[in-house]
């Protein structure tokens, strides 16, 4: 009886940490962005001057609205917002900041990977860190969307070190077919 119990529990746990993942596919973005909108259903952005992409399909904005000032109590340094063919496949929120010499620092790494951990499971995985700048990472990976909370420092980079003088961090969220349609399109 106590080997069935066992067995029960390690199935049920199972579900219950693939259905966390589950909910990272069934949210399809993060907070009130969703994947496959278009530029023109979503409020307060702006287009970047300085497009980084090379493909004329791809066209990056900035969010300047004030809904999202803070991700479990860390200061939110930017979010940015990726569209391909006119549709949101990419959201990236940045941590730490630059001009005012501001650190991404571990302790608030921690309080937004608990946050995490606690809405999609403690079923992630640490990135590669073949260039040495990774400090601390956390990714999830469902089937459609792919989550990553990384804190990095530049100027540990074993082939190119650069030093900006701060650690900095984000939060990468992206739709998987749509980035995939991205990278493998003829432009």
């Amino acid at each position: 009886m106590k080997k069935i119990l066992f067995i029960y529990l390690i199935i049920i746990s199972n579900n219950i940490l693939g259905q966390s993942l589950n909910s990272l596919d069934l949210k399809n973005g993060f907070r009130n962005f969703k994947f496959g909108t278009s530029p023109n259903q979503i409020k307060n952005i702006v287009k970047q001057k300085q497009q980084a992409s090379k493909n004329p399909n791809v066209v990056v904005y900035d969010y300047i609205g004030d809904e999202i000032d803070n991700i479990s109590n860390v200061k939110v340094d930017k979010v940015s917002l990726s569209f391909f063919k006119n549709k949101l496949f990419n959201i990236g929120v940045s941590f730490g900041n630059i001009l005012e010499s501001k650190d991404f620092e571990l302790y608030e790494y921690n309080n937004i990977l608990a946050a995490l951990e606690n809405t999609y499971s403690k079923k992630w995985v640490e990135p590669s860190n073949k260039d040495g700048i990774i400090l601390n990472g956390a990714i999830w990976d469902a089937k459609n969307i792919r989550f990553e909370l990384m804190r990095i420092d530049f100027s540990k980079s074993y082939t190119n070190p650069k030093n900006y003088g701060i650690i900095s961090g984000y939060i990468n969220v992206f739709d998987k077919k749509l980035t995939n349609e991205m990278y493998s399109s003829d432009f």
